[in-house]
């Protein structure tokens, strides 16, 4: 497979990370998601202990192997990043689940418990549902933090309950206080939309659970670093930020335990995911580590707009 190639503006990874979540891209990639949007089925995964996660499911006329896609931290099944890979794993004869995380994509209602980066088991959970469900090969592929859940899914699921293909991440997330750092050092505008979709997305759960949940909790913060600390110690009982990111890390040994091949996509020019943190993570014959100079933070952007060439990784990858 060969390397990414940005051209003209794209080279700027602000650019091609700003341009990758635009309404401009959404107007391109229209087309693709009225078509994934014929044959879509809208799903709620049971992910076991009276957990549920909601799914948007294209399904192959036919017996077919599975990819799950695993959206970044705010974002959702319809992110357009999982439309465009969705779309090309559909066309290629893929059974595709765009997984919702829980309180993602307008599913604050499903569980009463707030969502944070350490709820792996029920992603496991939801997987292993699925595999069952589907009774075929199940890959995952994962964006930033959606990447980070699906490489610790690799490593943290018992070989006797899930049984992996392949599994993708685009940029993910390592470690945590590092990605923390680099959200506080780049550009203001990352920081003000993370805070801005935060509150957005904090708020519907306080209109779900009004007696469990204040708003007021997070107007406490006036920066991230606040807000997912108040956010981890008072409602999700951590005792304090460090033991929350430290949970979610990759970081050291946590990769260890990789059951199946595993291939981590990483970019120069991404501002937010430091990409030396690759050195932080254990060597393992199983895990493949792609350094791009180019790509911005889940971009890898074409002049129209698509990320062609992540759609012929993935494929690639999965073919392989």
């Amino acid at each position: 497979m060969s390397a990414y190639v940005a051209q003209g503006v794209f080279r700027n990874g602000h650019i091609n990370s700003v341009l990758s979540g635009s309404p401009l891209r959404r107007l391109t990639l229209k087309p693709a998601q009225q078509q994934l949007n014929q044959q879509v089925e809208h799903a709620v995964i049971p992910a076991r202990h009276n957990i549920y996660l909601s799914a948007l499911i294209n399904k192959q006329p036919h017996h077919a192997p599975t990819v799950m896609l695993l959206h970044g931290w705010l974002g959702c099944a319809h992110s357009l990043y999982l439309i465009s890979l969705g779309k090309a794993l559909y066309d290629a004869g893929y059974h595709v689940i765009r997984l919702n995380l829980r309180d993602h994509g307008d599913s604050q209602h499903l569980n009463q418990k707030l969502f944070h980066s350490c709820r792996i088991q029920e992603v496991i959970n939801a997987c292993i549902h699925c595999q069952e469900n589907f009774q075929s090969p199940l890959s995952l592929v994962g964006f930033s933090l959606g990447g980070n859940f699906a490489l610790r899914v690799n490593a943290y699921a018992e070989r006797s309950q899930l049984e992996l293909h392949k599994t993708i991440a685009f940029c993910p997330v390592i470690d945590p206080e590092s990605t923390l750092l680099a959200l506080e050092k780049t550009l203001p505008i990352y920081k003000h939309y993370f805070m801005r979709r935060w509150r957005n997305e904090f708020r519907k759960k306080v209109l779900a659970f009004p007696n469990i949940y204040s708003l007021s909790t997070f107007d406490q913060a006036t920066n991230l670093r606040e807000a997912t600390d108040n956010l981890a110690t008072q409602y999700a009982g951590f005792s304090n930020l460090e033991s929350y990111l430290n949970g979610y890390s990759i970081a050291g040994t946590r990769l260890k335990t990789l059951q199946s091949e595993a291939y981590t996509v990483l970019t120069k020019d991404d501002p937010i995911i430091p990409w030396q943190d690759k050195n932080k993570c254990h060597s393992h014959p199983k895990h493949h580590v792609l350094i791009s100079r180019y790509g911005g933070h889940c971009g890898f952007l074409d002049p129209d707009l698509n990320s062609q060439w992540i759609n012929h990784y993935t494929l690639a990858c999965l073919n392989n």
